[in-house]
């Protein structure tokens, strides 16, 4: 009579028993190989581990004794990208990340199958949030869009550990990566902050670093679950990226985390923590983690007064420049002969002296028809990279896109970074996106038809898309025949989709 052991899993095509033996053997054998091909076959394996029905707390050991290989190979594979031609390199990082991604899901798994003793669930806990705090790291190296399935999992992981009075128990990591931060609270404020520094900015080689920074400095984040009057950003605890408040005065509603930097902003700008950024890092995200203080500090109060319109929103810029396209090919079937400085304001390519948004110029005055638009009035300032105004009836948020009109001046697109409110009034730091503008048509999820605005320059090109799921690497065919190859994620949120592209013909 055959009994099945505990141990054993309905799933026979893994290449091990669950047992620590089994799985010791197997390891060994992997030891002889290419680190791809190593990884590669660790990789569908944790697949499988992803979906097994075995008994969650045979597997939870097993699970973590794969962490440090995971992240070993991971490591490797992340180094080999970097050195690989562009069309290997892909394929190594994806299997990069895939590694840590498809560890932590089988740990999330385990948790949530309720099966394994209580008294493990928060080492469970703690080990699969490293390593998705690692995936993130290794996803930034890369410039990959955000998971939404792993944000999901770190709300869902927080939010166990919050009820069960988890969160700042001390948790002795096993392995080296993992020792520090050694608290649940502590990983998951790392992750948060990672993700706040909004590392898929800056230049690869200052990840890693911005990494590490978050790790040393998250005892200096500071959250709360209550509801808060004027956060510096907000976690909403679903599937997505904690986010800067949309307003000043703006206040979390009960179920979100609303998280203060300004401690942590203030330690870096007094020289009170080390690290490996250069100062010119530092600085720029002392301001993000600030508020832009110092920004707003500078600006100028004394006339001329420069009134502009700013209308907010991704389908404000379409609907723009839908119309200036529209003028375009009208011109042309008429047979015109556009002027200079027509073509000028139909391409909305920035002259050298336009390129200062607080001089003058003579030019068309763009209509917006019906779109929504806000009064604002230009201050200025000393930044050569943003632009400052102050509205009293503004109603958009920050992290959205819009398009900033100016009598006499093309309008120009601007992202709104920051806004803080004083009294009956608020600050705004909007910042200018440099390039031509053009709208193209492109097919959408289920084949709807959707508008990606692409902006070229002499160095580069990238495009804002409707917010939605897309790849590194995807192609977009527009109806010119161009096809555009996504290259990097530079921002993701609920407003827009940014990327790095390549134009191929």
């Amino acid at each position: 009579m055959h009994i099945d052991s505990p141990f054993m899993t309905d799933n026979a095509s893994l290449p091990f028993q669950l047992t620590h033996e089994s799985m010791a053997s197997w390891l060994k054998s992997l030891s002889s190989l290419a680190p791809a091909v190593a990884a590669n076959r660790l990789n569908l394996t944790l697949k499988q581990l992803v979906r097994t029905d075995a008994d969650a707390n045979a597997l939870l050991p097993l699970l973590i004794n794969l962490s440090p290989l995971a992240l070993h190979l991971s490591n490797s594979l992340a180094n080999l990208a970097r050195t690989e031609q562009q069309s290997k390199a892909y394929k190594i990082a994806k299997l990069a990340v895939q590694l840590l991604r498809h560890l932590g899901l089988a740990l999330c798994r385990a948790i949530e199958s309720k099966q394994l003793a209580t008294e493990t669930v928060p080492t469970a806990i703690f080990h699969a949030l490293h390593l998705i705090g690692y995936c993130q790291r290794n996803s930034a190296l890369f410039y990959e869009p955000p998971s939404a399935t792993l944000w999901k999992k770190t709300a869902l992981l927080y939010q166990i550990a919050e009820k069960k009075n988890w969160l700042q128990q001390e948790i002795a990591g096993k392995f080296a990566d993992f020792k520090q931060p050694n608290s649940i609270e502590g990983v998951v404020k790392r992750n948060l902050l990672f993700a706040i520094f909004a590392p898929n900015r800056y230049a690869v080689a200052e990840i890693e670093p911005l990494f590490k920074l978050a790790a040393i400095t998250q005892p200096l984040l500071e959250t709360s679950m209550q509801p808060s009057q004027g956060p510096d950003f907000y976690w909403e605890l679903k599937d997505s990226e904690p986010c800067p408040a949309k307003r000043g005065h703006w206040q979390t509603s009960r179920g979100m985390m609303a998280i203060c930097t300004q401690r942590l902003g203030h330690a870096l700008r007094l020289g009170e923590i080390s690290s490996e950024l250069p100062q010119t890092t530092v600085s720029k995200l002392t301001q993000h983690l600030c508020g832009y203080d110092q920004l707003f500090a500078t600006v100028d109060l004394k006339p001329p007064i420069l009134p502009a319109r700013f209308f907010p929103g991704l389908g404000s810029v379409q609907a723009y420049l839908a119309s200036q396209d529209k003028l375009s090919k009208i011109m042309r079937l008429s047979g015109q002969t556009a002027s200079r400085n027509v073509l000028r304001d139909m391409s909305l390519v920035p002259l050298e002296h336009e390129k200062n948004f607080y001089k003058p110029s003579t030019g068309h005055v763009s209509n917006f028809n019906n779109q929504p638009g806000f009064p604002v009035t230009l201050l200025r300032n000393h930044s050569k990279q943003f632009v400052v105004a102050e509205s009293s009836e503004g109603a958009f948020s920050t992290g959205d896109i819009g398009m900033l009109s100016r009598e006499q001046q093309a309008p120009r697109l601007m992202l709104v970074r920051r806004q803080a409110a004083f009294e009956d009034t608020s600050l705004i730091a909007f910042e200018p996106v440099i390039g031509e503008l053009s709208i193209h048509d492109i097919a959408g999820d289920g084949g709807k038809t959707v508008q990606a605005v692409l902006v070229t320059d002499e160095n580069h090109s990238e495009v804002f898309l409707p917010k939605g799921k897309y790849a590194l690497e995807s192609k977009i065919a527009l109806p010119n025949g161009t096809t555009l190859v996504l290259k990097s994620c530079l921002e993701f949120n609920e407003y827009y989709a940014r990327f790095r592209v390549t134009l191929d013909s």
